[in-house]
C-alpha cells in the first residue's frame, strides 16, 4: 500500500483528510514543516496532503515551494484561500492541486488517486549532471559553480547543458545553432555571441579556458581543463593536443561541407 505524507496546522484538520485517505493509503501525519522535509527526503511516500486551513496566503505558498525544493513529490493543498489570485499563488509555488478543506470525501480521495497516478505516469528527472565544480539540475534549470548560483539566459543554460550532457565531445556550428535554435533555424550566425557570454559567465577566457574548449577546425567541447603551457589541455594518457587559444570564430570553426563534396 502506497504512503500519504498529511502535513497540517491543526490536529483536527489533519483528522479529516487522513480519515478519508485512508481507505486507500497509509498516512504519515505531521505537523511541522521541517518533520516533512525530513519525511520526504526518503522515497516512500508518493505524495504530500497540505492541510492548513488556518495559515495565511503567503505562508501557503511557501510551505509548498519548500517541501518541492525538498523532493520532486505531488502536493494536493487543503486551504481556505481560493480567490483567483490565491490558487495561481499556490500552483506557480509548486503544488499539484488546490481544494477547499471542505472538499467532499470522495472527490478528494478521486484527486489524490488521479495526482499520484499523474506522478507515476511521468518519467523520471533526469539526474544532475557534475563536470568538476559545475553541477546542472536540467529540469530545474539551474546551474552552480563552485557552488554559487550562475545567472544564465535561457539560450545560455540550454548551450550549456547541451555541452555538459556529452564532456568531451566536440559540437561543431551547425550542432550549436541547432541546440540554441532548433532544426528549423540553424541558419542564424550569432553562436559565437553566446559562447562568448556563457564563457564570461563561467568566469573564464579563451585563452585559458577552464570549460569550454576550442578544437581548432572542428568545434566547441566543455571539458574540465588541465590547461598547461600554451593553453593546451591534457588528455588521457599523458598526450597533449593543439587547442586554439583565440576566441570561437568562424575562422577555426567552419560549417560542415554539403553532403557529397
Amino acid at each position: 500500500m502506497d504512503m500519504i505524507l498529511v502535513l497540517s496546522d491543526g490536529v483536527e484538520a489533519g483528522s479529516r483528510a487522513a480519515t478519508i485517505l485512508q481507505r486507500i493509503y497509509l498516512i504519515d501525519r505531521v505537523m511541522l514543516l521541517k518533520d516533512a522535509k525530513l519525511a520526504i527526503s526518503g522515497s516512500k511516500h508518493v505524495g504530500v496532503i497540505l492541510n492548513m486551513e488556518s495559515a495565511g496566503r503567503e505562508r501557503v505558498a511557501a510551505t509548498v515551494k519548500e517541501l518541492g525544493a525538498a523532493r520532486s513529490i505531488p502536493i494536493l493543498v487543503l486551504t481556505v484561500h481560493q480567490d483567483e489570485t490565491d490558487i495561481v499563488r499556490i500552483f506557480n509555488a509548486g503544488a499539484d492541486e488546490c481544494l477547499p478543506p471542505t472538499v467532499p470525501g470522495p472527490e478528494l480521495l478521486a484527486r489524490t488517486r488521479a495526482m499520484v497516478r499523474r506522478q507515476a505516469e511521468r518519467p523520471p528527472a533526469e539526474a544532475d549532471i557534475v563536470v568538476g565544480a559545475l553541477r546542472i539540475k536540467p529540469a530545474a534549470r539551474v546551474a552552480t559553480l563552485d557552488g554559487c548560483l550562475l545567472k544564465l539566459a535561457g539560450r545560455e543554460f540550454d548551450l550549456l547543458l547541451a555541452l555538459a550532457r556529452r564532456p568531451g565531445h566536440t559540437f561543431d556550428r551547425d550542432d550549436l545553432q541547432k541546440v540554441l535554435w532548433g532544426a528549423h533555424n540553424s541558419g542564424r550566425a550569432n553562436v559565437n555571441a553566446y559562447v562568448s557570454r556563457l564563457r564570461r559567465k563561467l568566469g573564464e577566457i579563451a585563452e585559458r579556458p577552464r570549460f569550454l574548449h576550442t578544437v581548432y577546425g572542428r568545434g566547441l567541447k566543455l571539458q574540465v581543463s588541465g590547461v598547461g603551457q600554451g593553453g593546451k589541455l591534457g588528455r588521457s594518457g599523458g598526450q597533449k593536443g593543439p587547442f586554439v587559444t583565440s576566441e570561437f570564430s568562424d575562422v577555426n570553426l567552419q560549417p560542415r561541407p554539403p553532403v557529397g563534396s
